[in-house]
């Protein structure tokens, strides 16, 4: 009757005191009083049994009973799942581990009677330990995001570790990692990306994933597509201080996830809990000495969270600006000045609806003005456009469990993108083989907006192992509204001093139409993918996803698979394989240029003799096809002594049928037509090795050797003319080799010393003469070799009532000289020289962190 009983007991759903800030307990009343009604029930069996026994005259021996499983349910501390927690039981002779699935729940089974601990983990959180452990029935966890200042200290950080469940290859930098990392421009997260390995950022902080285009790659922020419709960069800003996380996967990838044939950018951000918590960054403004002391820039950055209602409620605000006075020390007094201000801001609610129903709702604004966009020592301050950006962005999202495993998410999402361009005076545009002279020539008005809805459902089944099902569902519709008016546009060569027959004028351009036009698209997309655990040792992920958008008008099948196996039993070393087809979404930017209208082109000889030339774009829906990618990899991960991890890959992708624009026609018409001729392809070799120390310490280093190419590189527009056939070569973000660092680790008397190393290949450009013709082939020139070495002290303390934390320290501390401009024309006395250097400056960083 004992052990009776303890069923009773052990079935009733409760929580154990834990380690540490995070605490576990017993739902108190209405727990308790399901305890005594058991109690009461048990004896009353109790009285049963024995007045059977007495009236039987027997005596039964008492029958032993298995222990039933031990289900484990993980959340976070607003109660939402909390999917591959590692999970680990461990008594003086055995050890049992699992990890969480979608619902945050892991089942162990065949523990005995022995004291067990249990330890619960995942990165990005804090520890939690339970020193004695029931072993059946249902134990729940909640897990606490680390926080950036700790409310106890006794509480550890979960450290990396080799990841079973891990199939995709996946980097990740936490919250607390963005904000230690020393970096240029913090105020801007994209910047941040170059520190993950495979992410290489272009000259206008573009970042371009294992090789691919901006477009090519898509960014989630909290689960929803925020790239920009048409274009398919990543323009959408939110305060450093607000993300959470940050994620690449690169290959291996789910078949929830398309439209990104290059790989995922995932954009978590946080959210309030049951403390109220502020904190602010950089309030304080900076100055500079060029050209005499002046304002340089001031970034403040405010978060504010907390519960509504305790328990059931929270909320999260961060809002960030910028102002920053631009002085190019080479241009000429009143040339060499540009402001740009922005400002953005991200709100967030969450609501527990009831102990199935988790709401949650967002809204995101930004906001930009660049008085003089594209500004450098080629494009004096007057012959730039104004530019104004704006971004609405707005999102709705329900979880519903139907059962203790099964999960319904849906979720509905607007964003809006605005771009307007405004040049700044109505003088002729001239380009010169030295500089720029008039005014821009291009005033520009576009509207991107999406409207979306996604629909996951998570079903687990055991069949022949465990099966963690998913199907998903996904609508977008897209328009895109443009309006382009160009005024006239001329380049001019430099002729000998004194009488001569030489004409300056190389090229004069035309353009006639750029009427308003709208373009519309419709995608639908459905998923299955399955994640199999046949053996705890081996992890296998079939899916297959469907998609379809109004342009191509072609059904495609994505068929994808992957696995990971643990060679040892004790996790040390993990091989992970994988190969998927992916197609890219279809771009309106691409598609909508045919109604910006043409261009008429006179090019003259030396001695005067004009030739001229009329561009059109045109775009037959009829005949095109979807890009396809085919992407494979192979990965080895090994735990070595001293708690040092190593990674190394191998990945390929090949792309066939990309998007390009052709010449056809005879040679007094030039009309460029879209076609699938451009094929890709991109290779890469990466070793990683990373370190962890206690208190959240890390260093990391990571080498890759890549290759990023194309049989046509050429992008053909109005805006960008150049009168070659497609030609092969490297891609403009191409760098074959790379090297990058960085760590955070403690020095003496409480101060802590960050660094970050980036050092590459630089970046090919081509060389073109003074009509716009490329003189060589693509790549046959490249910048020099950027190498960055960055390097921060900070102190934390306490003062005035509250906690602070102060930094200081030398971005690019070598005074490399990494250019950012170069003159490209051949028939300039100053081709290849190059300009716009990143040269050593000191920055300070201080923090309010708030109450402890």
């Amino acid at each position: 009757m004992g052990s009776f009983v303890q069923f009773l007991f052990s079935t009733t759903r409760q929580k154990q005191p834990g380690a540490g800030a995070l605490v576990a307990h017993l739902t108190s009343a209405r727990v308790t009083a399901s305890i005594e009604v058991k109690i009461l029930l048990a004896a009353t069996l109790m009285v049963q049994v024995w007045a059977n026994g007495a009236s039987a005259q027997t005596t039964t021996a008492p029958q032993a009973h298995a222990p039933g499983p031990l289900i484990v349910v993980v959340t976070d501390e607003n109660g939402v799942a909390v999917a591959g927690a590692r999970v680990t039981m461990e008594s003086a002779a055995s050890s049992l581990r699992c990890e969480t699935d979608l619902a945050g729940r892991c089942t162990l089974a065949g523990l005995n009677e022995a004291s067990w601990q249990l330890r619960v983990e995942k990165e990005t959180y804090y520890v939690f330990t339970m020193p004695a452990v029931q072993t059946s029935g249902t134990l729940e966890i909640a897990l606490s995001h680390q926080q950036e200042l700790r409310e106890t200290v006794n509480v550890s950080e979960s450290p990396p570790a080799i990841d079973p469940a891990q199939v995709s290859a996946q980097e990740q930098l936490s919250g607390i990692d963005i904000i230690n990392i020393p970096y240029p421009t913090t105020r801007d997260y994209r910047y941040v990306l170059s520190y993950i390995p495979g992410v290489v950022l272009d000259l206008s902080a573009q970042p371009h994933i294992e090789g691919g285009e901006a477009s090519q790659t898509l960014t989630l922020l909290d689960g929803f597509n925020v790239t920009q419709p048409a274009s398919g960069q990543l323009l959408a800003r939110v305060s450093t201080d607000a993300l959470r996380s940050v994620q690449v996967e690169t290959s291996r990838i789910s078949a929830e996830y398309g439209k990104g044939a290059a790989g995922i950018l995932k954009l978590g951000t946080g959210i309030g809990d049951d403390h109220y918590r502020f904190a602010a960054t950089n309030f304080l403004p900076s100055f500079q000495n060029k050209k005499g002391w002046t304002l340089d820039k001031v970034d403040p950055r405010f978060t504010l969270s907390g519960p509504i209602n305790r328990g059931r409620a929270w909320f999260f605000d961060a809002v960030d600006g910028e102002y920053d006075n631009v002085i190019i020390r080479e241009l000429p007094a009143g040339e060499d000045t540009d402001t740009v201000w922005r400002t953005s801001n991200l709100a967030k609610v969450q609501v527990n609806a009831t102990t199935r129903d988790i709401v949650t709702a967002s809204f995101l604004l930004n906001r930009l003005h660049d008085n003089h966009l594209g500004f450098s020592t080629l494009a004096p301050a007057s012959t730039r456009p104004e530019d104004s950006e704006s971004l609405y962005f707005g999102a709705f999202k329900e979880q519903h469990a139907f059962s203790e495993e099964s999960l319904v998410e849906v979720g509905l999402a607007f964003s809006q993108y605005g771009v307007d361009q405004r040049p700044e005076g109505s003088a002729p545009y001239v380009l010169t083989p030295e500089i720029a002279l008039g005014s821009y020539y291009l005033n520009a008005h576009t509207i991107a907006r999406r409207a979306q809805g996604i629909a996951n459902w998570y079903l687990p089944k055991h069949w022949h192992g465990r099966h963690d099902l998913t199907l998903g569902l996904d609508f977008d519709r897209l328009i895109y509204e443009q309006v382009f008016q160009r005024s006239t546009l001329s380049s001019t060569r430099d002729c000998p001093v004194g009488p001569s027959t030489c004409d300056p004028t190389a090229l004069r351009s035309t353009f006639s139409g750029g009427a308003p036009a709208t373009v519309y698209n419709t995608e639908t997309s459905a998923y299955i993918q399955d994640r199999w655990s046949p053996t705890s040792h081996l992890l296998i992920e079939p899916g297959v996803r469907f998609d379809w958008d109004e342009i191509v008008r072609r059904p495609l099948i994505s068929p994808r698979l992957a696995g990971t196996y643990l060679v040892d039993g004790s996790g040390n070393t993990k091989i992970s394989a994988g190969v998927g087809v992916v197609y890219q979404a279809t771009p309106l930017a691409l598609i909508a240029q045919p109604f910006q209208g043409a261009r008429q082109d006179t090019f003259f000889a030396v001695n005067g003799t004009p030739t001229s030339f009329s561009t059109t774009f045109s775009v037959n829906r009829n005949d095109l096809l979807a890009p396809r990618f085919i992407n494979w990899s192979i990965a080895l991960e090994q735990k070595l002594p001293a708690q040092l991890f190593l990674k190394t890959e191998f990945m390929r992708r090949t792309g066939i049928h990309d998007f390009v624009y052709n010449t056809a026609g005879s040679t007094a018409k030039t009309n460029f037509v879209l076609q699938n001729t451009r094929n890709d392809e991109y290779y890469a070799w990466r070793i990683d090795l990373r370190r962890t120390f206690k208190q959240r310490y890390i260093l990391t280093g990571s080498y890759t050797r890549s290759s990023s190419r194309s049989n046509q590189v050429l992008d053909y527009s109005l805006d960008n003319l150049v009168l070659n056939p497609q030609v092969p070569g490297p891609f403009a973000w191409d760098v074959p080799n790379r090297f990058i660092s960085w760590g955070w680790f403690p020095l003496i008397r409480g101060f802590d010393a960050g660094y970050s190393f980036d050092a590459r290949t630089g970046f090919p450009f081509s060389a073109f003469n003074d009509q716009q013709q490329i003189v060589r082939p693509p790549g046959s020139y490249r910048y020099p070799n950027y190498i960055a070495l960055n390097l921060h002290l900070e102190k934390r303390f306490h003062a005035l009532g509250f906690y602070w934390a102060l930094r200081g320290g030398f971005d690019n501390i070598t005074n490399h000289q990494n250019p950012f401009t170069v003159n490209n024309d051949i028939a300039s006395p100053q081709f290849l020289t190059f300009s716009n250097f990143d040269r050593r400056a000191f920055t300070a960083r201080i923090r309010f962190l708030g109450r402890k």
